[in-house]
C-alpha cells in the first residue's frame, strides 16, 4: 500500500507540467519502451460526448465474446485505476505500481534532457505496457481532449470513431464547431475506416473531407440500424431495443439511463457488426451481457435515490434537463452544481434552472481550480432570468447533507461526481464496468 502510494505520489506530480498538446514528447517516451503500441489493436474514440459510454458498450461487448479487451479513458471519476481497464476490471494497485516505478527512470531521464513527461502522456504509457502484458486482442481507446494532438493519437489503429461535435475545451480546440471537428478529425488514418455519430452537417463536412484526404470510408449515424422500445424509456429507464432487419430479433437491454445512450447504442453497435464481420463472432449473444454493463456518473440514480450525472458542456447539460423532463413530468430538483474555473457556467446553470427549485453551489476539490461558489452566485444574480433561490458550501460532503432527503440532482463536472461517487462506492466497485 505504501509503495503504491508513494508512486502514485510521483505519477500526480507530472501534473505540474500542466496540459501540453503534440506527440513529439511522448513518442520519445515510447521509443525508449521499445513501441509498445505497434503490436496492440485500437478501436480510437473521439467527440465531445458520449465517447465513454461508446467505449464501454465496445469494451464490455468484445470481452463477453471471448476477446481479451483493455479500456483506457479518462478522467478518472474516484481512482486512477479505473483509467487502465482489462476485461472490465482496473488495474491492480500493486500492477500499477510496478509500471510507474518502471517507468519512472525513463521520464527522469528525458526531463534531463528538458523533455518534460505531462501527466497524461505517462497514463498513456502506462496504459500501452499493461495492454502489450496483458496480451490484448483489443484495446478500446477513448481520445483525451480533442484528437489531432492528443497523445492517444500515437496509436494506428483498426478503427476510429467520432461520436458528437459540440462545444467544449475552446481555448484548445477553436471557437467555432468547424475548428473543433478539425481536431477531432485528426485521429482519422489513411485508409482506417471511420465511423461518426449524430453530428450537424457543417462540423460534418469537416470531418468527411478530412476522411476523403486519407482514402479512409465512413460509416455514416443510421438511426434505422435499431428499433428502441417503449415511449417513456429516454428518461432514467434502461433501453430496450432490437436490430432492424435480423431474422426472429432479439430484444435487448442496455442498463445505461438517458437520452443520449440511444445515439451511443447506434454507433457502437455500427462497430461492433464490422468487427463481427471482421474477426468473425456472434454479436447476437454478445449483446445479451449489456444489461449488466456499468458505466457511472451518467444520468445515474445513487443508493438514496439522488440522481448523479457529469454533464459539463451544453450539449450533455441539455440531453440531462430533456432525461430529467422525460422521467419526472413537471417535478422540480434541488440541484447541486460545481466547475471548473476555466468554465462559463452561466448558460448552463439556465438550462439547469428549467428542472431546479433551489441550487447549492459547491467547490471541487482537484488539483484544477475550481470556480468559487459564491461567484457563481454573483454571475448568476446579475441575470434577470435567474431566479432560483441558491445557497452556497464549502464542500459535495455538505451538499449532499444539506439537500438530505429531497429529490436531488447533481450536475457540473466529472471531478465532483467522482467525490460524491466516493461517499457512495468503493474504489473496486468503481473501477468494474
Amino acid at each position: 500500500m505504501q509503495d503504491y502510494q508513494s508512486a502514485i505520489q510521483k505519477l500526480c506530480s507530472l501534473e505540474f507540467f500542466g496540459i501540453k498538446l503534440g506527440l513529439q514528447n511522448l513518442a520519445e517516451l515510447l521509443s525508449l519502451l521499445g513501441n509498445p503500441q505497434n503490436s496492440l489493436k485500437f478501436i480510437h474514440v473521439a467527440g465531445t460526448n458520449g465517447k465513454g459510454s461508446v467505449c464501454a458498450i465496445l469494451s464490455k461487448t468484445l470481452e463477453k465474446s471471448g476477446f481479451n479487451v483493455g479500456f483506457f479513458s479518462s478522467p478518472h471519476l474516484v481512482t486512477i485505476r479505473e483509467r487502465f481497464r482489462f476485461n472490465s476490471k482496473g488495474i491492480s494497485e500493486s500492477e500499477l505500481a510496478a509500471i510507474i516505478n518502471e517507468l519512472w527512470p525513463l521520464i527522469d531521464e528525458l526531463y534531463k534532457k528538458d523533455i518534460k513527461i505531462t501527466f497524461f502522456e505517462a497514463t498513456v504509457a502506462i496504459a500501452l505496457i499493461y495492454f502489450k502484458r496483458r496480451e490484448c486482442d483489443f484495446v478500446v481507446w477513448e481520445t483525451g481532449m480533442g484528437g489531432r494532438l492528443d497523445g492517444t493519437n500515437i496509436v494506428n489503429p483498426i478503427v476510429t470513431a467520432i461520436t458528437t461535435i459540440n462545444y467544449d475545451h475552446q481555448q484548445y480546440l477553436g471557437n467555432t464547431l468547424e475548428d473543433i471537428a478539425f481536431e477531432k478529425a485528426g485521429i482519422i488514418k489513411m485508409g482506417i475506416p471511420l465511423f461518426v455519430g449524430k453530428i450537424l452537417k457543417n462540423p460534418l463536412n469537416v470531418i468527411k473531407k478530412r476522411a476523403a484526404e486519407l482514402n479512409s470510408k465512413v460509416f455514416c449515424f443510421d438511426e434505422n440500424l435499431l428499433s428502441f422500445r417503449e415511449p417513456g424509456n429516454r428518461g432514467m429507464n434502461n433501453w430496450r431495443f432490437s436490430v432492424n432487419n435480423e431474422h426472429n430479433p432479439k430484444v435487448y437491454e442496455l442498463s445505461l439511463p438517458g437520452e443520449f445512450q440511444e445515439r451511443n447504442m447506434i454507433l457502437a453497435y455500427s462497430i461492433l457488426k464490422y468487427l463481427s464481420m471482421q474477426c468473425s463472432f456472434d454479436l447476437t449473444l454478445a449483446l445479451l451481457v449489456l444489461k449488466e454493463i456499468k458505466w457511472h456518473a451518467r444520468c445515474q440514480t445513487l443508493p438514496d435515490g439522488k440522481i448523479l450525472d457529469g454533464a459539463h458542456n451544453q450539449e450533455g447539460v441539455n440531453a440531462l434537463v430533456s432525461s430529467i423532463k422525460e422521467s419526472f413530468s413537471d417535478s422540480k430538483f434541488t440541484v447541486i452544481f460545481g466547475c471548473l474555473a476555466e468554465r462559463n457556467p452561466k448558460e448552463i446553470i439556465l438550462k439547469l434552472s428549467e428542472v431546479a427549485e433551489r441550487f447549492i453551489f459547491t467547490p471541487i476539490k482537484t488539483s484544477r481550480k475550481s470556480y468559487e461558489p459564491l461567484k457563481i452566485v454573483e454571475l448568476m444574480r446579475s441575470d434577470k432570468a435567474f431566479t432560483t433561490e441558491a445557497f452556497v458550501v464549502n464542500s459535495s460532503k455538505e451538499a449532499l447533507a444539506m439537500a438530505g432527503n429531497s429529490k436531488t440532482l447533481i450536475a457540473g463536472s466529472l471531478y465532483m461526481a467522482g467525490e460524491i461517487l466516493s461517499q457512495y462506492y468503493t474504489e473496486d466497485d468503481i473501477t468494474i464496468i
